[in-house]
């Protein structure tokens, strides 16, 4: 039985980046990429992480994985603050928590056999060496759905699907219980997305994984979620489990989000929502409501005040002024 609830817990994380001039490179500004986020993973659960491109999406991935430290703001891993972690600790963190990044092609060593790549991190963490340390890497071949034979041969001899499965081998050679995919199967053609999506789906059960998976497809991250999370310009509007966030989205970006997501059922199909501009800068992020700016039925408060997290049953939250707390149902009615 697991001791804590939560594989992952991330409260109120703030990242930014200083803007600097001059020649003593004074601070005028800062660029908001991650602005007070917090969430959780279950056990066994598999976080959707969904937003537009430049919304803070990979770098909250990197803050959790401590690849950057934070402006503030805490990230728990099973009862321990990481960003406190240091010595042997932040090396066994190291262990337990692993990335499948976007891009096959780049992610992999061009120099180095896919056994070398794989066994890598089997080395360094002096899990197994020899005999063994080869045995446990085929094994991952295998179990990734490649040949043991591929052992010796080099990155630029497979195709972008098959160095996918080699980078989630290369992730589960350490045993890790916590898998971030970044945009895991955005580079590949759509066929391959599905083989890569199973293979990913069989893996959490065999190897009891909790999965935060990122990306811009909501096709795809609605058969792989138990949860959803929608970012905004650095900040959630909404979190919820993905039988309501797609059937009772509340947040209008979220609901602008899946107007835009083709359907092949006639019946769910819907008249696409155009936002408005572009999206603000996070350098001078809007006040209020960030999405007020672009929001089809934004008010006066929605453009001065912040609106507070409204919790819902099932887990269900959104970040909106229009959102009536005795009757939670979308603020209003967009697309056909």
């Amino acid at each position: 039985m697991n001791k804590h609830v939560n594989i992952l817990e991330v409260r109120n994380l703030k990242k930014y980046f200083p803007i600097t001039e001059g020649i003593f490179s004074r601070v005028v500004n800062h660029v908001k990429a991650v602005d007070n986020v917090s969430f959780t993973i279950g056990h066994g659960e598999t976080v959707g992480l969904v937003g537009e491109s430049g919304c803070g999406k990979t770098t909250l991935s990197r803050l959790i994985l401590r690849l950057l430290e934070p402006t503030e703001g805490h990230v728990v891993f099973e009862g321990e603050e990481v960003f406190s972690l240091q010595g042997e600790k932040l090396r066994q963190l190291r262990k337990e928590m692993q990335v499948i990044f976007q891009d096959p092609y780049s992610s992999l060593n061009p120099r180095l056999s896919v056994g070398s790549i794989i066994a890598e991190g089997i080395g360094a963490h002096k899990i197994a060496s020899g005999k063994r340390k080869k045995e446990i890497v085929e094994g991952l071949l295998e179990k990734v759905g490649l040949s043991a034979g591929y052992y010796n041969r080099y990155p630029h001899e497979f195709s972008g699907g098959q160095r996918q499965r080699i980078a989630i081998a290369r992730a589960l050679s350490l045993n890790p219980k916590l898998l971030i995919c970044d945009e895991p199967v955005s580079a590949l053609d759509v066929s391959i997305q599905a083989q890569i999506l199973n293979l990913l789906a069989e893996l959490k059960k065999d190897f009891n994984l909790s999965y935060l998976f990122i990306t811009h497809d909501l096709s795809v991250v609605e058969h792989v979620s138990d949860r959803i999370v929608t970012m905004y310009l650095g900040e959630i509007a909404e979190i919820a489990e993905t039988t309501e966030f797609y059937s009772n989205p509340l947040h209008p970006y979220t609901i602008a989000l899946l107007s835009a997501n083709p359907s092949l059922d006639p019946g769910k199909r819907k008249k696409p929502i155009i936002l408005k501009g572009d999206v603000p800068s996070p350098i001078d992020p809007p006040s209020g409501c960030r999405f007020h700016t672009r929001c089809p039925v934004a008010i006066d408060i929605c453009k001065i005040e912040w609106p507070e997290p409204k919790e819902f049953p099932h887990g269900h939250m959104v970040r909106c002024h229009l959102v009536d707390m005795s009757d939670p149902g979308p603020p209003m009615k967009l697309g056909g």
